[in-house]
């Protein structure tokens, strides 16, 4: 039986993980499986067709490793030997050590940004960020900042496993008490934007538009006045609202050209298809399915996947439509570079104006300006 996860470090006489030690492990491992770039090995089996999950692997950043804490589990690295058509995954850090920025530095060292857990880890991995959460909201030490990328990264991690598995009911109750979580944090240190925004990725890729769109919804909710419940659950749909992606191929979604027409009509069937699968689960209320199914419906009519108008469209849908189109906009994606805010926002209000709720696109720009 495995011991409990243990949190924190209790006190500074412990001994900490030093630089050599990662430096010896990456030793042990050119030894025993010949000379290897982690690098290389990385990224030429990242971009294969083969995925990790399909070996049995979840991915683990490790910009997700707090430190003074446990490392949750065992963590490995992926590395291709010459020759080799699958990786061998070397673990390099072990369950139960205590992580310091030493071994953060020697990571970045060695060019690893990204670890692997085994798929079964899933719980210990919880089990970390829900100990790392519960020790922040003990104390009034840590800045807000610091607990704001706790959450953020927790948010990550759920977002990867959702679009992982959609099916998997455990993951949604884990992003109902994620979403609480952050309200909590806004609440109990009024947390203002600036704290949240700076965490944001520049860079798109669909798990942390999804996060981004949930924290930025969530934050404007709480600025609007509205209860914890909404704010909480318009923070759960967030996270689900582009899961219909999942039945997108992938290729249309990458695609650095324009779209073609039949493409266009794929990729939106996305709300629609994530609406029938969540719908089906009996996980959600009517609010938060509306939100998913809507997030792409305009004011003037002409959205998609219905069509809707004005007040036929869920407030939790118009929100997430303005947050949504705003992080879409600031982030880099194949197809086009980012914009900064203000010329994201000087978008919202001339060209695409019509598109959305104008009382609630006025408070979202005092919102980012506060």
């Amino acid at each position: 039986m495995k011991a409990p996860f243990q949190g924190r470090r209790a006190g500074k006489n412990r001994l900490r993980m030093r630089a050599a030690d990662m430096a010896g492990a990456a030793a042990v491992a050119e030894t025993e499986y010949g000379a290897l770039d982690f690098r290389k090995a990385k990224k030429q089996f990242l971009e294969g067709p083969v995925k990790i999950e399909d070996l049995g692997y979840v991915p683990f950043p490790v910009k997700f490793l707090v430190p003074d804490f446990m490392i949750p589990c065992d963590l490995f690295v992926p590395v291709l030997a010459k020759g080799e058509e699958l990786p061998t995954f070397v673990k390099v850090l072990d369950r139960g050590q205590f992580f310091s920025e030493e071994w953060r530095f020697a990571l970045k060292e060695q060019r690893v940004e990204m670890l692997y857990a085994e798929e079964g880890a899933a719980v210990d991995l919880d089990d970390y960020f829900a100990e790392i959460l519960q020790a922040f909201s003990e104390d009034d030490v840590t800045p807000t900042w610091q607990k704001a990328l706790v959450l953020y990264n927790y948010g990550e991690f759920l977002a990867r496993r959702l679009f992982q598995d959609v099916h998997d009911g455990e993951v949604f109750e884990k992003t109902t008490q994620w979403a609480d979580a952050v309200v909590g944090l806004m609440q109990r240190e009024q947390a203002k934007v600036s704290a949240i925004y700076r965490l944001f990725s520049r860079d798109y890729e669909t798990f942390n538009h999804s996060i981004q769109v949930a924290l930025l919804a969530m934050a404007f909710c709480g600025y609007c006045g509205w209860r914890s419940e909404d704010t909480a659950r318009v923070g759960v749909s967030g996270l689900y609202h582009d899961i219909g992606k999942i039945w997108v191929d992938e290729r249309i979604l990458l695609k650095p050209s324009s779209l073609t027409r039949e493409e266009f009509a794929h990729i939106r069937r996305h709300p629609q298809a994530a609406y029938d699968h969540l719908a089906s689960m009996d996980w959600m209320n009517a609010d938060q399915l509306a939100a998913v199914r809507e997030h792409h419906e305009s004011m003037d009519g002409t959205g998609y996947p219905q069509g809707l108008k004005g007040a036929d469209i869920h407030p939790y849908a118009r929100v997430l439509h303005i947050c949504d189109c705003f992080d879409a906009l600031t982030t880099h994606r194949p197809y086009k570079k980012a914009v900064t805010p203000y010329k994201a926002l000087k978008l919202m209000q001339s060209e695409m104006r019509l598109s959305f709720d104008r009382h609630l696109l006025y408070k979202f720009i005092q919102f980012l300006g506060s």
